[in-house]
């Protein structure tokens, strides 16, 4: 897929989202594709690209932003673009993944200790923070109500009043205090609900580049990649740095796959040690990325993952033939230590589960 290929077809799938950012991304011309060729592939990210061009000034609401700070501000733009690493790590992926540690909680009477690589500020090191819902008709919810297991709908799939009921399942409760609260759309082989909460006993954020929450002006500095129509997707988000902030992970300055042995030495030894990587390995070149799942093999350890479908090839061999990775709902694969179990939209909000975790 060329650099043009990859951002129109990014302008496709967020325009719904954001009008401004699909926009820029239609609005690549010459001179911006010899630019993006100046960086590794793997730094040509749109949400990368757009994350540094803000930096630097650049406002979304301007169609014709991007092209200007191309051109008045070239080789910071690039300098910048070639060590950036995309920091919002989007809460919402932690969906497909709660089951996972759910079902690696159930199966050791340790608590976890995870290692979230590529973690930013560590949103998504809060598994257990996540009270996770299951919605399994495509019928809104009142926002006043909330979701409890209910019936199926009567053969007719109506409920008494005429309208399509939902049946909405907790899959898991999150532990006492601050918490987010995640919806799913599914289908498919749905795993059981959590048979008890995720216990985590220690947690190392690994980062090129590691946010301090505590930190003044940190949350903005988050959010830099973030759509600026996305409100609801920042209030999550600021739910989700409450959370963290509750239970803060040790913050590792590292890459992979150089630094992964020294994120697992860190951990104590009595937990049951756990990689999770969410959108990070797309920004690891090719060979370090099929070390990465090598060492992770060879350590024992238990990987837990949401990462582009295809982009890693062990587990694509064990996604079923009718999976298309082209197709939006299928856009991330989750997988359980290299097995794929489920895919979704690039959020995590629509899920197919493919399979139940086997462990």
């Amino acid at each position: 897929m060329t650099t043009r290929d990859r951002y129109a077809a990014y302008a496709d799938r967020i325009e719904a989202v954001s009008p401004s950012y699909a926009a820029w991304a239609r609005s690549l011309d010459d001179a911006l594709v010899a630019l993006l060729a100046e960086v590794p592939e793997q730094q040509r990210q749109p949400e990368l690209f757009f994350a540094v061009a803000r930096r630097l000034g650049a406002d979304p609401s301007d169609p014709g932003a991007l092209r200007a700070v191309g051109r008045e501000a070239r080789p910071a733009l690039v300098a910048a673009l070639a060590s950036a690493t995309v920091q919002a790590n989007d809460p919402r992926r932690l969906a497909p993944v709660v089951p996972l540690f759910a079902a690696l909680a159930a199966a050791t009477e340790r608590p976890l200790g995870l290692v979230d690589a590529g973690a930013a500020a560590g949103l998504c090191s809060i598994p257990d923070r996540v009270t996770l819902d299951h919605r399994t008709s495509g019928s809104p919810l009142p926002a006043d109500r909330a979701p409890v297991p209910s019936s199926r709908p009567d053969p007719s799939g109506r409920d008494g009043r005429g309208g399509v009921r939902t049946e909405v399942v907790r899959m898991h409760t999150a532990v006492d205090g601050p918490a987010v609260r995640l919806m799913a759309e599914v289908r498919g082989a749905v795993p059981a609900p959590a048979s008890r909460p995720i216990r985590i006993g220690a947690r190392i954020a690994l980062d090129p580049s590691p946010i301090d929450l505590a930190a003044p002006g940190a949350f903005d500095r988050l959010v830099e990649a973030v759509p600026p129509e996305a409100t609801d997707r920042i209030a999550l988000m600021r739910e989700a740095a409450r959370a963290t902030l509750a239970v803060p992970p040790v913050r590792m300055r590292g890459t992979l796959p150089g630094d992964l042995d020294r994120a697992l030495d860190a951990l104590p030894d009595d937990v049951e040690p756990v990689v999770l990587t969410t959108g990070t390995l797309v920004y690891v070149p090719g060979a370090d990325r099929q070390r990465f799942v090598d060492r992770v093999r060879e350590r024992g350890v238990h990987w837990i993952a949401l990462e582009r479908t295809g982009i890693l090839a062990g587990v694509a061999a064990t996604l079923p033939p009718d999976v298309d990775p082209a197709d939006p709902e299928a856009f991330a694969t989750a997988s359980l230590d290299g097995v794929a179990v489920a895919v979704s939209d690039p959020f995590g909000t629509r899920v197919r589960w493919l399979r139940a975790p086997n462990l």
